[in-house]
């Protein structure tokens, strides 16, 4: 598969806030979250794996570069502002395109603006890729079989539907915590919240999707047809909403897709069929029921 990851990156420390982009005490973890976004991506879900090896018995042992079955062809974009960038500490990669946006482009200097950049430019190339990626910058993919499930997903609707992870966080000695929570009762306001519900046969046992109430994961991933879909709508519209969610990385992400497609997760009971990591502690904010 040819696949397209875009990532707006930003990190600019601003004394006293609660965003981990503007947090320097967060600056260890945020170097270890980019790292893993791209070049921890690129490893899982790249072509190529190593295997040690040797050319027979009482002989040295070497490491090899094998390609790996099932490996897919990607491309990062990662888009960052030079006065506000960690990306000096990723390691260069043919892979990985760092874009630095012109803040004279964006219309202001505010760096709030370059998610929807970065969202816009990976729709714009959507023709060219199987499937398209916005992640926010700290997000890991864990599962290696990722993409081949996105596939699958859609191969089994009518493409009205963009099947999105549960993004989840580790809480030591105890488990996993699923952010993107739906709201106790739902939200009958909310013209998504239909309690729309679809089945999907998996050899293990079918996996139940719902139309989430809480769209947001941090991230979208969309099919070729999927991401042309979302594409039209928004060059007809000159990439101009007339709502705007809580900010600008929900807008960015699940925001561009609420007019044209189905936000679908599995049920947070099957989380684990479809989830992405976030490297991140936001789990501390919040207390224990």
């Amino acid at each position: 598969m040819k696949i397209l990851i875009a990532i707006p990156h930003v990190f600019n420390p601003i004394q006293d806030s609660n965003y981990s982009s503007n947090d320097q005490s967060k600056k260890s973890l945020k170097i270890n979250a980019l790292i893993n976004s791209t070049q921890g991506n690129l490893i899982r879900h790249g072509k190529n794996h190593f295997v040690h090896a040797s050319k027979g018995l009482y002989t040295e042992v070497f490491t090899r570069m094998l390609e790996s079955q099932g490996g897919n062809d990607i491309k990062i974009q990662l888009f960052t502002p030079k006065a506000a960038t960690l990306s000096p500490y990723i390691s260069k990669s043919n892979h990985i395109e760092i874009i630095e946006p012109e803040l004279n482009y964006l219309g202001s200097e505010e760096y709030t603006q370059i998610p929807l950049l970065a969202s816009q430019r990976l729709l714009e190339q959507a023709n060219e890729y199987d499937i398209v990626c916005y992640m926010e910058d700290d997000l890991l993919i864990e599962d290696r079989d990722f993409f081949s499930k996105l596939l699958y997903l859609d191969s089994q609707s009518d493409g009205s539907m963009a099947f999105m992870p549960h993004r989840c966080e580790y809480i030591p000695a105890k488990g996993d915590v699923i952010l993107s929570g739906d709201p106790d009762g739902g939200r009958p306001d909310l013209f998504w919240d239909t309690g729309e519900k679809f089945q999907v046969e998996w050899p293990l046992g079918n996996q139940i999707f719902y139309r989430a109430t809480n769209p947001h994961s941090g991230c979208y991933f969309l099919t070729k047809r999927q991401a042309l879909k979302v594409k039209s709508y928004w060059l007809d519209r000159k990439w101009i909403a007339d709502y705007e969610l809580s900010g600008p990385l929900e807008q960015a992400g699940s925001g561009l897709l609420l007019p044209v497609l189905k936000i679908m997760k599995p049920l947070p009971s099957q989380y684990r069929f479809f989830m992405v990591q976030h490297l991140d502690e936001l789990w501390k904010r919040h207390p224990f029921e």
